[in-house]
């Protein structure tokens, strides 16, 4: 059970502090890391780019500016010390992806309990975020502390301890007392003290040990590894270094039904691209590019974020093609080209289930700014399909693996499992039903707005069996005027001037797979059973790059009435 707080008031505080670590304690030589006890930082508010230097302040900011109150939350909740720095770090996640955040006037946090619990968030989203070392000593006192009872003063004795001070009158009596109380103050102070700055250390030392490591030596492959491993929702810098690896394009260019697929379409069209402008988006090694430029196109701009685009200047100059394609190292959105408007824009932007790694919201962009009225993209359009499965041997060795492992029961390894989407390949008579299309993409209108989306589906059962799962893939095609692909045409059907691929399980391997749905349990059906139910599919906000799905189905048997059948829900989720 989700649980959702909202705090609405009218605005935030910033908060932000370096997470310095004193150069004594790991490399005397390394500058790298300041001495944080000693410096002191502005903290940045948790939404806008306020600076303040007193934390209470920034939490204030926060409250009143953006309507989030982090101290009467955290106090409600009792957050303790890594949970308040998973908290943080979560909100400057959600900020970092969503720049819309920086004007919000009222923020909360559904299912804070999941997110105060997911040790992802104890990685800093900025190298050095002074909040975090500062934030716990605004409320030091907020909650209780176990005193070793022998530190505490027994004032059942107090009468002893009069007598022996030879205190006589009320007033010294209640100057006693309130003394007492003070010292007690005092003493629960100095142990959270003691409690904070241990816990300030430890949490330096693992983030250090963790996180920041893999940063300081870029070149290392080393470094490479561990970042892919800590850094799971750096939404832009781990996504572009992904692709500055040999091995993913090496993967993509032997994948001949996407490379050649690309290759004809452009080359059987070459009048499209004799002497026109033609835009690459996310080139890699510049592989469509050349084949454009071999086609004759007059000039080939190839924009790519990731390092991969130094090696692909090398491989146009060995080309000796050079002198037609120019290439930018950097976003799309913001490299400017030295051409008001393109003739064709060509992408490979298709991630897994089509939608994965968010890609197509950049080329939209470069559509919207960039492409003629008369232009094309090729691709210029493609169908998300779903279907449902029988693989009894997937299912067991994934799932059913896990109710027997040398003779102990794993029960709860099954549940990452229930709710993650696998990427695998899939036989083609796995598919137990026809495969209906849930979502058609025309690339010259399809808006930003549009790639959330949520779709009804039925599916016919082809034959007696078990559905053990669901299935989704994606046709693509190329047309020479970027005109919209009906439903009633096949990714098979040969048409003039048309190229067409798929990746679905009845087609040749590519490296996309298929995306697939495990059911908690198999469910039997006849042949003629209808599963009807939706499909929600939309973009992580922890990471836009990443995908979170809802499935509701009901089975339908042969005859019987849709209102009686139950429905059924399972969410998925795409990393």
């Amino acid at each position: 059970m989700s649980t959702h707080i909202s705090y609405t008031v009218e605005s935030p505080i910033p908060a932000y502090s370096a997470s310095e670590c004193s150069e004594s304690e790991y490399d005397p030589n390394d500058e790298r890391w300041d001495d944080w006890e000693e410096e002191t930082q502005d903290s940045k508010c948790l939404f806008c780019k306020d600076l303040f230097n007193v934390t209470t302040e920034l939490f204030q900011h926060c409250k009143e500016r953006h309507g989030f109150d982090f101290q009467a939350l955290r106090v409600e909740l009792k957050l303790d010390f890594y949970q308040s720095i998973r908290l943080i770090n979560y909100i400057r996640n959600q900020v970092l992806n969503n720049s819309e955040l920086e004007n919000t006037e009222s923020y909360s946090i559904p299912d804070i309990q999941t997110i105060i619990s997911d040790d992802t968030y104890l990685k800093p989203v900025h190298e050095d975020d002074p909040l975090l070392y500062a934030f716990d000593s605004t409320d030091i006192d907020e909650f209780d502390v176990n005193i070793p009872s022998e530190k505490l003063i027994d004032y059942d004795d107090q009468e002893a301890l009069s007598a022996s001070l030879n205190i006589t009158t009320p007033l010294e009596h209640e100057l006693l007392k309130r003394l007492r109380i003070v010292e007690d103050k005092l003493f629960n102070t100095e142990v959270q003290l003691r409690k904070t700055e241990n816990q300030f250390e430890e949490y330096r030392n693992m983030v250090k040990e963790s996180f920041f490591d893999s940063y300081f030596d870029a070149e290392s492959e080393k470094s490479v590894n561990s970042l892919k491993l800590t850094s799971k929702y750096e939404t832009n810098d781990y996504y572009f270094n992904s692709y500055a690896k040999n091995d993913i394009h090496e993967e993509m260019l032997k994948d001949r039904i996407r490379t050649e697929s690309y290759r004809d379409f452009i080359y059987e069209n070459k009048d499209l691209f004799k002497d026109k402008i033609v835009l690459d988006v996310g080139c890699g090694t510049g592989i469509l590019s050349m084949f454009a430029a071999k086609a004759g196109a007059s000039k080939v701009f190839s924009v790519d974020k990731s390092a991969i685009i130094f090696r692909a200047k090398d491989i146009v100059k060995e080309n000796k093609l050079d002198d037609v394609i120019t290439l930018f190292n950097g976003k799309i959105e913001d490299v400017v080209l030295p051409v008001q408007k393109v003739d064709i824009i060509i992408s490979e932007w298709m991630g897994y289930f089509l939608f994965f790694e968010g890609m197509l919201d950049s080329l939209i962009i470069a559509r919207d700014r960039l492409l003629a009225p008369d232009g094309i993209i090729a691709p210029s359009h493609n169908r998300l399909l779903f279907a449902a499965i029988e693989d009894e041997e997937l299912f067991n060795d994934t799932l059913n693996f896990w109710n027997d492992v040398y003779g102990f029961k794993m029960t709860a390894m099954k549940r990452p499992i229930h709710t993650s989407a696998i990427i695998d390949y899939v036989a083609s008579d796995s598919l137990i039903s026809d495969a209906v299309s849930i979502k058609e993409i025309p690339l010259h209108t399809i808006r930003k707005s549009q790639l959330n989306f949520t779709s009804p589906f039925t599916l016919e059962i082809s034959r007696d069996g078990t559905v053990h799962g669901f299935l989704g893939y994606f046709d693509t095609w190329f047309t020479r005027d970027g005109h919209c692909i009906s439903l009633t045409q096949n990714v098979n059907d040969k048409i003039d001037g048309v190229t067409s691929f798929t990746t679905g399980p009845q087609g040749g391997i590519t490296h996309w797979r298929q995306t697939i749905f495990l059911l908690e349990h198999g469910i039997h059906v006849k042949k003629g059973t209808m599963i009807i139910g939706t499909i929600d599919c939309h973009k992580s906000i922890e990471n836009y790059r990443d995908l979170d799905f809802e499935i509701c189905y009901s089975i339908v048997k042969v005859g019987e009435d849709p209102k009686c059948a139950i429905t059924h829900k399972q969410n998925f989720y795409l990393r």
